[in-house]
C-alpha cells in the first residue's frame, strides 16, 4: 500500500527529551539514542564516501553527547546540529525507519 508506505516515512512530531523522539504520520513512534544516532552519522566526514568505512571513531565520541539543534531537510531528511560541534549529518527519514538504531513503539 503506497499510502501506508509514505506515512511510514513522514515524521508527525519530532522532539528531543535526552532521546530522539519520531512520531511518524502512520502513529509509530521511534525512539533514539543521541551517542548511536552521532555515532551512526553518515556523512563524508564521518564515513569514507568511497569504502563506505566508518572514519569516526566510536570512542572519540562522549557518552554524554547532546543535541543543540536540528533542522528538516527538504522532506526527506533531518540535519541535527550536535553538543560536540559536529552538524553536518543528514539524516534520512527513511533511512531513520530502517537503518539507525532505534526502538519502536507501535501505537495501533
Amino acid at each position: 500500500n503506497m499510502t501506508a508506505d509514505f506515512k511510514r516515512t513522514i515524521p508527525e512530531d519530532i522532539y528531543f527529551d535526552g532521546k530522539m523522539h519520531i512520531v511518524w504520520k502512520n502513529g509509530d513512534h521511534t525512539i533514539y539514542d543521541y551517542w548511536e544516532l552521532r555515532t551512526a552519522c553518515p556523512c563524508a566526514e564521518c564515513i569514507d564516501e568511497f569504502t563506505n568505512e566508518r572514519i569516526l571513531d566510536p570512542n572519540s565520541v562522549s557518552k554524554d553527547i547532546d543535541v543543540h539543534a536540528s533542522a528538516y531537510i527538504g522532506n526527506y531528511g533531518l540535519e541535527i546540529q550536535w553538543s560536540d560541534g559536529h552538524a553536518h549529518g543528514i539524516f534520512t527519514f527513511k533511512d531513520l525507519r530502517d537503518v539507525y538504531p532505534h526502538e519502536t513503539r507501535t501505537l495501533n
